[in-house]
């Protein structure tokens, strides 16, 4: 059996157990025994997740067993949460974003030059995870919200930070964004007497003043492009030609450099003023 079809018929495996277990815990059939099937459960998650876990290490460019893996750990965890008092559900529900974020974040360790873009969406099922695990204790929605739009806007700065700076420059751009959004949520109901909310603005006026300094600065200090100058071309046969005489010395028709030759620019010598 191919690899394609055993990874098929293990899904519908799981699936159909899975859709099996919570149908009989919602028709309260399990009730009785839900303390030791929540352990069963927890643990037959986790030998799911080790197994994923195990095949990755056996065939490593099937990077996207990760994914699955910590996922199936993420719910074990759940689960075994849900047996104990004084855990707050959305805190136990916040384990399963963080085990999304555990998977991106391995999938890029794993290659980071290619992997960059797993950053993103490990980023932000970072900032889920730590917003509902939030919302537990803290009931504004501007301060959830600001905690959102704030850790998304940081996941492309660490995007910036952690690629080559480059070739991703346009993270910087939804970033920038995505902070400043944040800050306004945090202001929404803070009323004219909130110095916040009168003074946010000035951080637009000091992120452009930083990004035109920063352009100012580079346009400085970049270099200008060296001119090579060629000898003229004869204009009898458009090759080119000696520069003392202009009819001998032909050098043939290929104008390019030779193979492997490098141009290299000396110094000016001191011109001798002696007579």
């Amino acid at each position: 059996m191919s690899d394609y079809r055993l990874n098929a018929l293990f899904w519908s495996i799981g699936l159909i157990l899975a859709g099996v277990i919570l149908l009989l815990f919602n028709l309260q059939l399990l009730a009785a025994y839900e303390p030791t099937v929540q352990y069963v459960l927890a643990g037959g998650l986790a030998l799911g997740g080790l197994g994923f876990m195990a095949s990755h290490l056996s065939t490593r460019e099937n990077w996207w067993r990760l994914i699955p893996g910590w996922t199936l750990l993420a719910l074990a965890l759940m689960v075994y949460l849900s047996t104990l008092e004084g855990i707050r559900r959305p805190v136990t529900a916040a384990f399963l974003f963080l085990g999304l974020a555990l998977a991106f974040g391995h999938i890029y360790l794993l290659n980071r030059r290619e992997h960059w873009w797993a950053i993103i969406p490990g980023g932000f099922m970072l900032v889920v995870s730590a917003v509902i695990a939030l919302s537990a204790y803290v009931s504004r929605a501007e301060t959830l919200g600001t905690v959102l739009f704030v850790g998304m806007g940081l996941v492309f700065f660490a995007l910036y930070l952690l690629s080559e700076r480059t070739r991703q420059w346009w993270a910087l751009i939804p970033g920038s964004i995505l902070v400043l959004f944040g800050f306004f949520v945090f202001t929404l109901d803070g009323g004219s007497e909130n110095v916040a909310a009168r003074w946010w603005p000035a951080l637009l006026i000091i992120v452009g003043a930083g990004i035109g300094w920063h352009t100012l600065r580079r346009g400085r200090t970049r270099r200008e492009r060296l001119t090579v100058h060629t000898a003229p071309r004869s204009p009898r046969t458009g090759s080119i030609s000696s520069e003392r005489g202009g009819t001998g010395g032909v050098l043939g028709e290929y104008t390019h450099p030779a193979p492997g030759a490098s141009v290299e620019v000396l110094p000016d010598e001191e011109t001798d003023s002696r007579p």
